[in-house]
């Protein structure tokens, strides 16, 4: 008989974890920053609305896939057009979590928000790696997925301007 640490981990209870919700998020900001940082007409770190679409993507498994094997937007949405249906409803349906999962990184310092750029930047201390979570009992480490295809979705969101990204996406900013 298996123990509750020997099962692979259920969707559902990920998908309804505060945590993972952050650390997905946390790496998508800090993916983004990666990226960002180079660019002058960017700012350094994401619109607190694009943080709307990322736990709809890294919760479904071939998208997270898809985006972390791509380097570009239109690379992704070609590998998988899936990836874009239904994208704006999932984000609206998924609002909540996404909210808690802000909240956590607001009251933990990890995130910030800037009134004037309307953005949200890293805090002291978060802007160099991912929160690294060990995996256990040799099993597939869920959690590093999500965060390591946020973390992409970051780079490549940054890379885009917010009309590209809305056109290409299928969504509404």
């Amino acid at each position: 008989m298996e123990s509750k640490y020997e099962k692979e981990f259920n969707l559902y209870d990920i998908m309804q974890n505060t945590a993972i919700s952050a650390l997905a998020i946390h790496s998508f900001v800090l993916g983004y920053y990666k990226v960002a940082r180079h660019k002058n007409e960017k700012s350094n770190f994401p619109s607190l609305l694009y943080l709307f679409y990322v736990l709809p993507i890294v919760y479904h498994r071939k998208s997270r896939d898809t985006f972390k094997s791509s380097n570009e937007i239109y690379t992704a949405i070609a590998n998988d057009k899936e990836t874009v249906l239904g994208l704006q409803e999932r984000s609206n349906k998924m609002s909540e979590q996404t909210f808690n999962a802000i909240n956590l990184l607001y009251s933990k310092k990890i995130l910030g928000y800037d009134n004037v750029k309307k953005t949200t930047p890293l805090l002291r201390g978060f802007m160099s790696e991912k929160i690294n979570i060990p995996s256990t009992m040799g099993r597939e480490n869920i959690v590093r997925m999500v965060q390591d295809s946020a973390y992409k979705i970051g780079h490549i969101f940054a890379k885009n301007s917010d009309k590209n990204l809305q056109l290409t996406l299928n969504i509404r900013f």
